[in-house]
């Protein structure tokens, strides 16, 4: 067995204190195994993806990402179609994926996947030619995602602490814009305050978009809610944090293998934590089961009372 880990400096603990801990992790899974790992430290941003590209070349079995979501979107980006199976060693602050999967934020736990776990198939979102595994927004969500990455506040305070008052500022100032669905044939024009396509439940940090979403059923999850009054707006948020955004009356939900969304001439885009800006239309689809991750055993179901 062969295992890289790919650390990024700038998410979670200190690299050193992280990687004195995944080394004693690994040597534990590896006591008494053939096999060796590697540690990797990302230098830059687009680094990770080269490291995980040249551990597929060099047949490495799995690779670990350590860091936040974008960490992982990277590395699991340059996995996708290849034999090589992605963990992940949640160290941000949202692990939308790492939480969709019930992967353990304690590093002896995750690196212990490698003997008590198991890999899976799971799909994989494309939108603005991207890959997402989580969740891919385009309205307001996008926008607090953008003020949060560039934001004062959260430059000082990373988290979830800063979202709060950030959300009640970019509320306050988005004003939806009318925008054309189309999904699976069938279509129509709407002005979203929420515009999220979910491969997985949840944007981050147990924030559940789509708590029906399954990761593996070849099928995003489309959901839409449009600019409601603000207590209307505060039971969305509630319902978000709470689970149960699916039984709100102001949340549509279309389950789609294609979507295209137009009408606009700049999107602001948000894909699994990481923000951009976009021209043009957006054309979104899934990708059954081209993703190999490790992950824990689901938990075994409850004997019946006899």
């Amino acid at each position: 067995m062969k295992v890289r880990f790919i650390i990024n400096p700038s998410a979670g603990p200190k690299r050193g204190r992280l990687a004195e801990r995944i080394t004693a992790a690994a040597r534990e899974v590896f006591l008494g195994h053939d096999g060796l790992f590697d540690i990797k430290v990302s230098p830059k941003k687009g680094a990770i993806a080269e490291l995980a590209r040249d551990a597929v070349r060099l047949k490495f079995d799995f690779v670990f990402a350590s860091g936040g979501d974008g960490t992982v979107n990277e590395a699991a980006s340059a996995l996708v179609g290849t034999g090589t199976a992605l963990g992940i060693i949640p160290t941000g602050s949202g692990n939308g994926l790492a939480g969709a999967l019930h992967i353990p934020e304690n590093v002896r736990k995750t690196v212990g996947l490698l003997k008590d776990g198991r890999v899976r198939e799971i799909d994989a979102g494309q939108a603005c030619g991207r890959y997402f595994f989580s969740t891919a927004a385009f309205a307001l969500e996008a926008r607090l995602s953008l003020s949060y990455d560039k934001g004062f506040i959260s430059r000082r305070l990373r988290g979830v602490f800063p979202y709060a008052p950030l959300a009640l500022i970019e509320y306050l100032r988005y004003k939806p814009q009318l925008v054309r669905v189309s999904a699976d044939g069938e279509s129509f024009e709407t002005r979203p305050l929420i515009l999220t396509a979910a491969n997985s439940d949840r944007y981050g940090r147990g924030t559940l978009i789509a708590p029906e979403a399954s990761l593996d059923d070849g099928l995003l999850d489309l959901c839409i809610a449009p600019r409601v009054n603000f207590a209307r707006s505060l039971g969305l948020a509630g319902r978000l944090v709470s689970g149960t955004i699916n039984r709100s009356p102001d949340l549509r939900r279309i389950r789609a293998r294609e979507i295209r969304l137009s009408g606009m001439d700049e999107w602001t885009v948000e894909l699994d934590g990481e923000p951009f800006l976009w021209n043009g239309a957006v054309e979104i689809r899934v990708m059954g089961r081209c993703l190999r991750v490790l992950a824990p055993h689901p938990p075994a179901a409850p004997r019946p009372v006899e």
